[in-house]
């Protein structure tokens, strides 16, 4: 099976949305975007 990844335009869209930014404090994730091409969506 194929693996997808995650396109620019819909991570722009999340981005904003997942913690880690830079604004967050505390350690948190270093790539979510990685973190989400993981995650499989049937």
């Amino acid at each position: 099976m194929p693996r997808l990844m995650l396109r620019d335009d819909p991570w722009e869209r999340l981005a904003p949305l997942l913690p880690g930014k830079v604004t967050d404090g505390g350690v948190s994730a270093k790539d979510n975007r990685l973190f989400l091409d993981v995650i499989e969506v049937d």
